[in-house]
């Protein structure tokens, strides 16, 4: 299981992007729905730490905007960049991986073909090379999830410029989310 901080795009923003995932990596866009991931497991030393830091500064941060760009291909994947207009996704990364946790070097980005769940990345980028996607998004919450093989599941819901957490299981439908 693989637990992550990650913001949900939701509305007009991701109807063209869970369009093409289903296109190239349907087996992952079956089971997680378009996200940017905020904080990756492999940067996660303490888990109960990371929530700490969650839970005292996600009360304290007003919502802010991302804004998609360009597509993109790394390491196997094929990604949508995702720009911070705010800075508050870098801002927010600074504070909840400070030291003992290790951030890794990745762009804001929402997967169109992971390199885990599709072999047509190379395919899939040859398609969407030089493509820009549009849509600008506000985030409201961040969400604490688990993803497994074929599953997914939101363990909290930190709303953004408040103090409420909300456990995961109100707001997801079959391991989607309710918009």
């Amino acid at each position: 299981m693989r637990r992550h901080l990650s913001i949900a795009l939701r509305g007009p923003a991701a109807e063209p992007l869970e369009r093409l995932r289903q296109v190239w990596d349907p087996r992952m866009a079956d089971v997680v729905p378009a996200h940017v991931t905020l904080v990756y497991p492999e940067e996660t030393l303490d888990e109960s730490l990371l929530l700490e830091r969650a839970e005292s500064r996600f009360g304290e941060q007003p919502p802010f905007r991302l804004s998609l760009g360009g597509v993109f291909a790394m390491d196997g994947g094929v990604f949508v960049r995702v720009l911070d207009v705010d800075g508050a996704w870098a801002g927010l990364r600074r504070l909840l991986l400070a030291p003992p946790m290790v951030p890794v070097d990745f762009p804001p980005h929402v997967t169109i073909a992971h390199p885990r769940t599709s072999a047509q990345g190379a395919r899939c980028h040859a398609a969407l090379a030089g493509r820009e996607l549009a849509g600008e998004f506000r985030v409201k919450e961040i969400q604490f999830t688990e993803t497994g093989a074929g599953s997914f599941s939101v363990l909290r819901q930190f709303c953004l410029g408040s103090a409420r957490t909300v456990s995961g299981g109100a707001d997801r439908l079959q391991g989607r989310f309710l918009q």
